[in-house]
Formats: structure tokens, C-alpha cells, sequence
């Protein structure tokens, strides 16, 4: 959970570079929809979830924005939570149309 929030407060460094005009690279932008997702899921005053289904809603956030090595998580801790997606794009196979 610490992650998360350190995370979060990266997030918020992101959304003063938005609001001050600066440019925003891949990775703020990564921030930025990270942030959302947090607040929606978890910081949300509104929702009232258990602890681990709380935990588990991270985990799934983390993996849907980032890669495991760029959370600074213990490759332990990765190996036996981390959700599989990835926050890159997917790439659709190209279509090879067959002429006779």
C-alpha cells in the first residue's frame, strides 16, 4: 500500500505540471489516469470495502498502469501479487488478406 501512495503523491507532483501548462511525458500521463483509478477505487469516501478487497483493487490499478519494475515493489512481493496486464497498448495482429 505504501507504494501506492507514494505513487499517488506523484500523481498529484503530475497534475500541478497539467495545471501549470507544462508538458507531460508517458510517464505523467501513466500518473494521471493511475491517480483517477485510485480515487475512483479506493480513496472514494463513498465506498466501504474490505481491507483485502481493498489491496487487491491496488494490485489491479498498479497493474493496469504499470510495469512491475517501475512501482519500486520487492520482486517477492511482485511474484506472488502482481496482476498480469499490461499498460501498454495492444497491438492487434495485422490481418493478411489471401488473393488466388
Amino acid at each position: 500500500m505504501n507504494a501506492c501512495i507514494q505513487l499517488y503523491a506523484q500523481c498529484e507532483e503530475s497534475r500541478e505540471k497539467r495545471e501549470m501548462g507544462f508538458e507531460l511525458s508517458e510517464w505523467d500521463m501513466r500518473l494521471l489516469k493511475y491517480g483517477d483509478l485510485f480515487e475512483e477505487k479506493i480513496m472514494d469516501l463513498n465506498l466501504n470495502i474490505p481491507l483485502f478487497d481493498a489491496l487487491d483493487k491496488c494490485w489491479e490499478i498498479l497493474a493496469e498502469c504499470f510495469e512491475p519494475e517501475e512501482t519500486r515493489i520487492r520482486d517477492a512481493i511482485i511474484e506472488k501479487h502482481w496482476r498480469h496486464k499490461s499498460h501498454k497498448p495492444q497491438v492487434e495482429p495485422e490481418l493478411q488478406t489471401v488473393t488466388s
